[in-house]
């Protein structure tokens, strides 16, 4: 299939509508390119504080697919990759690539080793303008007194032409651009172009790069609509094959706002990144009226905003040579700003968040150190601790813990040939100040609750449902009528009717609530103060395959509020605690299996205030999740297992997804999943 692309560039841009600067000399300021200041993104995105880090490396491609460059650019002459193996012009193909003379990139439009722009009598200024922008916003020469400061000051920028002089291509020549890129040693590469029609071998050609490590950037398009419906290719090529492939970019503006002709859907859209009034470096032709300086602006669309996140990809390549794509990939979405879109599903579809380079570094660091396995809690003082069991398949078996793994007990929850699993909530049920554990057996037990001192004595138990039903159960526990004793709410662990039971320390039965009426689906409960008054409420999570809820009441059942969450997850467990130490508490919420494992947090009002993933993208088992103030610092940490299919590996996170700590609570080889309970 050759399937026609098409260059990103908004209609006004047509003709000769680009406001060209002259150039203006020598800087007054030897440190200082002239045209800094009109690069308002840079400080926008924290490209300055980013310097601090790294400021790029010669060592790092990237490799962009345009319409043509200006291979003689004073900003840019020196920024090029050189084909090293090669020797110009000398009609020989002396690398044995398969391409003569490809000293500097290749046109693969015209099959000629010069990739630079068609210039005839009827062309367009901004297509034959538009790979050097790019080129410009990527790695123009900073602080040489000239010009304007590239996000990267030092890059090789492999140029490489896919599209004529009418902004348009085919994909053939895409999917061997992408090849020869890759096969010459490019870490990135950056498509600022669309269509509608995807290619399947495009798209095979672009997973096949990713596997080589290579991070793929594209646009999304300019047409202000939503992708999620009506696709746009290259950038939605992750649904296509099933995988996360392209970091697809949707364009925002100086409010953080998305600009209003961009794309947007978060099936497609991973991040925004600035894409309006954009100076940049242009084609370059004193004889020619249209190309005779050699900057100008303002460059707008996704295709614009698409290089910058390619540049920062380069700055964190050059910082941390081991990232792979998707660690590159996280380290963007766990560490953006928030856009300023006042609805949430708005927000949502620009993706996480707007670039932020210089945090993009920080988390960048954490992968590269290798946290992704087993990490130490940088905190020290630990006086309260949390409960992990392993999932069903395992003995139910309880251990209590510290943060740095020091088991402070260990007992059966039940006798010992019971392999169905437990579910586990702490609180003060007995009203003596301390805490106690609450046990309560999943699928095959008999719907058993029994609570232990935090010494693993069994002070007390009860049958919650009719003993003869071996469909499982989940427990929670809170104080909801500020009496200081906290009750136990017990739920059916497959959806049951809808029955949510309140009980004592003693198993009477204080209360039934059907929070959501009379459903078969999974129900979820945490219990946290969510308002002003001084009672606790009861936040319920119904997992529904067509969009889960949550719906918070107060303790006598009477509706408060509720909201929708992501339709494109599935979520399983659910806890609530102040993360950022403000005196409110989030939400938090996990996935569950065959889902990316994504944490999310919630305001009481249902914002969502933080997304992060907290394992491996790659790992499917689903995530089990409980929040709580261990170190005692004011600011509760999150805490994560694995649902299923997982070893046990607790990993400790602060609210906007930095590790701070993990461990293995039991051996590392079983993989059977975990479930955790704080107080």
């Amino acid at each position: 299939m050759k399937t026609s692309v098409f260059l990103m560039f908004l209609s006004v841009f047509i003709g000769a509508n680009i406001l060209f600067a002259p150039f203006l000399g020598l800087s007054a300021q030897s440190q200082n390119d002239p045209f800094f200041n009109e690069q308002w993104y840079l400080d926008k995105i924290s490209v300055p504080i980013a310097w601090q880090e790294t400021i790029g490396s010669t060592d790092v491609i990237v490799a962009i697919l345009d319409a043509g460059f200006d291979l003689d650019h004073e900003d840019l002459v020196n920024q090029y990759w050189k084909n090293k193996n090669e020797i110009p012009n000398n009609k020989k193909d002396d690398d044995g690539n398969g391409y003569e003379d490809d000293a500097v990139g290749w046109d693969f439009v015209d099959s000629d080793p010069d990739p630079s722009p068609v210039i005839n009598a009827q062309f367009n200024d901004t297509i034959v303008s538009h790979g050097t922008a790019i080129a410009g916003i990527i790695g123009a020469s900073t602080n040489n007194g000239i010009g304007i400061s590239g996000i990267n000051q030092k890059i090789s920028i492999m140029p490489l032409r896919i599209l004529n002089e009418k902004g348009v291509g085919s994909s053939l020549d895409v999917r061997e651009a992408i090849e020869y890129a890759v096969k010459n040693g490019a870490q990135i590469i950056n498509l600022s172009f669309t269509t509608d029609l995807p290619d399947a071998k495009l798209g095979e050609k672009i997973a096949w790069a990713v596997d080589q490590g290579v991070v793929i950037v594209a646009a999304v398009g300019n047409e202000d609509r939503d992708i999620n419906s009506k696709p746009s290719f290259p950038a939605c090529y992750d649904s296509f094959l099933g995988r996360e492939v392209v970091i697809g970019v949707s364009a925002s503006d100086k409010n953080d706002l998305k600009a209003n002709f961009s794309n947007y859907g978060e099936t497609c859209t991973d991040l925004s990144a600035p894409g309006t009034n954009i100076f940049s470096s242009v084609y370059h032709d004193p004889s020619n009226l249209l190309t005779s300086t050699a900057y100008g602006s303002p460059w707008e669309g996704t295709s614009i905003a698409a290089p910058i996140v390619s540049a920062a990809a380069a700055l964190l390549k050059s910082a941390f040579p081991s990232l792979t794509p998707e660690q590159i990939r996280l380290s963007f979405k766990l560490s953006v700003d928030p856009v300023k879109e006042t609805a949430l599903e708005a927000r949502k579809r620009l993706g996480a968040g707007r670039l932020n380079v210089a945090r993009a570094v920080e988390y960048a660091k954490v992968f590269a150190k290798g946290q992704g396995t087993q990490v130490t809690n940088k905190n020290t003082n630990h006086s309260r601790s949390l409960v992990i069991a392993e999932g069903p398949g395992s003995e139910p078996s309880v251990s209590r813990v510290n943060a740095h793994d020091e088991e402070f007990v260990s007992f059966l929850a039940y006798n010992e040939n019971f392999r169905g699993g437990i579910s586990l909530a702490m609180a003060d049920v007995t009203g003596d100040g301390k805490e106690e554990i609450i046990t309560g057996a999943r699928k095959g037990g008999g719907p058993q609750v029994r609570i232990f001192d935090l010494n693993g004595n069994l002070l007390s138990q009860f049958f919650a449902y009719d003993p003869s039903d071996r469909g499982g159960i989940f427990v929670s526990s809170g104080d909801v009528n500020s009496d200081g004793i906290a009750e136990i709410f017990v739920l059916s662990e497959s959806g049951g009717i809808g029955d949510v039971r309140m009980f004592n320390h003693y198993g009477q039965l204080k209360g039934l609530i059907r929070p959501f009426g009379l459903v078969d689906n999974p129900i979820r409960l945490t219990i946290a103060n969510m308002d002003e008054d001084a009672e606790n409420e009861l936040i319920f999570l119904l997992m529904d395959d067509d969009g889960s809820m949550i719906r918070i009441v107060d303790g006598d059942g009477r509706y408060v509020r509720q909201f929708s969450l992501s339709k494109n997850t599935k979520w399983q467990s659910l806890s609530s605690a102040d993360t950022d130490g403000d005196g409110e508490n989030e939400i938090v919420i996990s996935a569950s299996s065959k889902q990316i494992p994504i944490v999310e947090t919630y305001s009481a009002e249902g914002d969502r205030e933080t997304f992060f993933v907290s394992y491996d993208p790659r790992f499917n088992g689903g995530v089990n999740v409980c929040a709580g103030d261990i170190d005692q610092n004011g600011r509760a940490e999150i805490y994560t297992v694995p649902f299923s299919n997982g070893g046990p590996h607790v990993r400790i996170f602060e609210k906007n997804g930095v590790a701070i700590g993990g461990f293995f609570a039991f051996e590392k080889e079983h993989r059977l999943g975990a479930i955790c309970a704080i107080w």
